[in-house]
């Protein structure tokens, strides 16, 4: 071959990894630091934008209230618990209100009286209701 004095080019060099070959191309740093900071403002702020949970605690456990008075099974209870629960795909946000009355001879698991009611956070409507008594299994 004659000497035209062209060197060859030099193969990428692999014993950097991907990200010391990433590192190595200028203003890629900056780019995936940037690209990181935007994804985890996204992942922290965008799930609580559009939650669809648009009744409040208070107003989700008034509705269950007036069901379970509605109920047949009714009882008057001395603990209330809410929480925001999500089921299905895409997932749905439901107030699951829970209302109780404690067996004064159990333990805390025990109960007189149990009612768990799915409210849906976004429109208000039942979705299910479970009433029982302490003997119910």
């Amino acid at each position: 071959m004659p000497d035209d004095g062209l060197t060859p080019p030099e193969p990428p060099d692999r014993s950097k990894g991907l990200l010391g070959r990433l590192n190595a191309m200028p203003g890629r740093p900056l780019l995936l630091i940037t690209v990181g900071v935007i994804l985890a403002i996204l992942l922290i702020f965008a799930p609580g934008s559009c939650s669809g949970v648009d009744l409040e605690e208070n107003e989700a456990v008034a509705i269950a209230r007036a069901e379970l008075d509605a109920h047949p099974d009714g009882f008057a209870p001395e603990r209330t618990e809410a929480k925001v629960l999500r089921q299905g795909f895409p997932p749905t946000p439901y107030w699951v209100v829970v209302f109780t009355v404690p067996d004064p001879d159990g333990g805390s698991e025990d109960f007189l009286h149990h009612a768990a009611i799915w409210v849906h956070a976004g429109t208000g409507e039942i979705r299910e209701v479970q009433v029982g008594d302490a003997g119910d299994g």
